[in-house]
């Protein structure tokens, strides 16, 4: 009994404590929910507080003031007005004003619409005088005092007339072990003491397809030293550069080098003569060395005439003001990004200085010296690295220090807006008509080139070079042209626009050169300037559409008719001079006047089937859709070649 009973109230207990626990669980399930139903109201709640937004609408309206420039796009007009561009372009069809949402208004119009919608327009200053304005803090103290900065000399000339071998010997190292091709590629400068002073030495290639550097060279020197050899005399390019000097009243010193070679410096002198060039030994100004860049001889002499003309010339410039330079190269570097080689012209440039250059600024990261050095300031002549660009700086522009980065930015955005609208007001559109008849002329080929180079000096040449043996029957189109490496979107836009990728100095990764091998993509990479050129001049022949030209290779005369049973007449003829070929074009002449033009359609000798007959033959000669010939009749046979 006592274990039924025992029994009886351990089922009870687990009873209980069952029911317990639904209870428990049937709670948690309910406090559950209600917490779900707050959460639930209060995300309604916030969603209706944010449906209100609280915003109020102003009782009257507000009237701004909207800034302009020269010429404005619908859109950003619309934009500024914060007013939709289909109202804008409404009331400008009521007004009379052309135009779609893309095309730009002049500030007549502008203002027009302006006024219209209740604002009040705003002209924003020149921006010659917005530069100005900024620039004031450039302003040197009239009461600092100039101090002597080193010369800076220009070593020109025509090409492999020893300009880098004279180089190379002033600060003995090999530069021109380092050139492609034997010649230089860049304008490579270098900073070179002489006897406790300075000089800033800068090469210049000689090559034709370098003219414009040559030219720049010229812009920013002293001092230029003309580098004529002995044996080869007065050449184009150094008659170019007595051109350039002459246009910016630069000092030229002659050096006849390669002495050790021949001497022939009584000749050059007289050549050179002829160009104004006189030496001072028979009453001119200029002065002339005799040298051996292999040997040294006489370099000592050409330094310490520089440093005598560098005297005369009085090269002052103010040192405590904000730097100014001049961009000599700019390139990426893989560390540094982008890196500009620039020439101090004035004041004292430090790291951590921003400044302005084109249309990009930066400020200044590193600065290296000629050996790659890294050095915290610079002073003027001296050529230096630096980095911390936010590009590529174009070659020869002006490198300005500014005070801060805002303004540096404000200057920069508002030379970016100068620039494009100058863009505008070159765009012209074309006719429809003009346009579909470029397209469909068969008569034109076109060349589609991705360019990529080192550097963005040698870029601007090579570009020039194309856009100058482009012509009307081959037209070279640069689809995108850039400094730095191949990159995969290079070949895919190559891909999608049937493009050549041509390269040049930059060296290929082997991805890149599986991918283009894989997709087939045409690439060549060439290192010596004239041989890209070259090279595109080939590429550029292969387009041009075949010429096809007559040949006269024979003359018969047709002596006898012949009726086949084909309903086919066989003229028997006489070959009077040259020779008969099967399928050869044929011009038939009656009494001086031509009554046919056609082709052969067969041709024996006796019965066989014949390719050729020579002169003296006779011959049986099928006329194609022709069989109204007659004796007598003069045959004048054509051959078609293909050029």
């Amino acid at each position: 009994m006592k274990i039924s009973k025992n029994n009886k109230n351990i089922k009870f207990n687990i009873k209980n404590k069952k029911n317990n626990i639904n209870k428990k669980k049937k709670n948690v399930i309910k406090k559950s929910y209600n917490r779900f139903i707050l959460n639930k109201n209060e995300i309604n709640n916030n969603y209706k507080n944010i449906l209100k937004q609280n915003f109020k609408k102003p009782l009257k309206f507000i009237s701004k003031n909207i800034f302009i420039n020269k010429k404005i796009s619908v859109l950003d007009l619309s934009k500024k007005m914060s007013i939709k561009s289909k109202k804008v372009l409404k009331f400008m069809d009521k007004a009379g004003i052309s135009g779609n949402v893309n095309d730009f208004l002049n500030q007549k119009d502008a203002i027009l619409i302006i006024k219209k919608f209740g604002y009040k327009p705003v002209l924003n200053l020149l921006n010659d005088d917005f530069e100005k304005k900024i620039l004031k803090e450039r302003n040197i103290n009239l009461n600092i005092k100039k101090k002597i900065r080193p010369p800076i000399v220009t070593i020109m000339g025509h090409v492999d007339h020893g300009k880098t071998s004279l180089i190379d010997y002033i600060r003995s190292t090999k530069i021109i072990n380092k050139e492609f091709g034997g010649i230089t590629q860049h304008i490579g400068s270098y900073h070179v003491n002489v006897n406790n002073k300075k000089i800033t030495f800068i090469d210049t290639p000689g090559h034709a397809a370098f003219k414009l550097m040559r030219l720049r060279g010229a812009k920013i020197t002293d001092i230029i030293v003309l580098v004529v050899s002995s044996d080869d005399g007065v050449m184009p390019q150094t008659i170019e550069v007595i051109k350039h000097a002459k246009l910016y009243n630069v000092p030229i010193i002659v050096a006849i080098n390669k002495i050790d070679k021949c001497n022939n410096t009584t000749k050059i002198k007289n050549e050179l003569s002829k160009y104004d060039i006189i030496s001072e030994e028979w009453g001119g100004e200029n002065i002339f060395v005799e040298i051996s860049a292999k040997f040294g001889t006489g370099v000592k002499d050409l330094l310490n005439y520089i440093l005598l003309q560098a005297e005369i010339l009085e090269l002052k410039v103010f040192y405590n003001c904000m730097a100014k330079g001049l961009v000599l190269e700019s390139y990426i570097n893989k560390g540094s990004g982008p890196v500009a080689n620039i020439l101090i012209k004035e004041g004292i440039l430090y790291k951590g200085d921003v400044f302005i250059s084109g249309v990009e600024y930066g400020k200044i990261r590193s600065i290296k010296n000629e050996y790659s050095l890294y050095i915290n300031k610079a002073y003027p002549s001296m050529p230096v690295e630096i980095s911390g660009l936010s590009g590529i700086l174009s070659v020869g522009d002006e490198v300005l220090v500014i005070k801060n980065e805002k303004i540096a930015k404000e200057i920069i955005n508002n030379r970016k807006n100068s620039l494009k609208n100058k863009k505008f007001n070159k765009y012209k559109r074309l006719n429809i008509d003009k346009m579909f008849s470029m397209v469909n002329d068969e008569n034109i080929s076109i060349l589609n080139i991705i360019l990529k180079v080192d550097v963005q000096g040698s870029l601007e040449i090579i570009l020039n070079a194309l856009k100058k043996i482009s012509n009307n029957k081959v037209k070279i189109n640069i689809v995108y042209s850039g400094v730095g490496n191949i990159t995969k979107n290079d070949l895919d836009l190559s891909i999608t626009s049937n493009a050549v990728i041509i390269s040049f100095n930059i060296h290929i990764d082997n991805k890149i050169k599986f991918i283009i091998k894989n997709k087939n993509i045409i690439f060549y990479n060439y290192f010596v300037i004239y041989k890209l050129i070259d090279a595109v001049k080939i590429l550029m022949s292969k387009l041009l559409k075949p010429l096809f030209y007559k040949n006269k290779i024979g003359v018969a005369e047709v002596k006898n008719i012949f009726n086949t049973s084909k309903s086919c007449i066989i003229a028997g003829c006489i070959i009077i001079e040259g020779i008969i070929k099967i399928n050869s074009s044929i011009k038939i002449i009656r009494n001086r006047k031509k009554i046919f033009k056609g082709k052969l359609e067969s041709l024996r000798h006796f019965k066989d089937n014949v390719q050729e007959v020579s002169s003296g033959l006779e011959c049986g000669v099928g006329i194609k859709n022709f069989n109204d010939i007659k004796i007598g009749d003069i045959l004048h046979i054509f051959e078609i070649i293909k050029k």
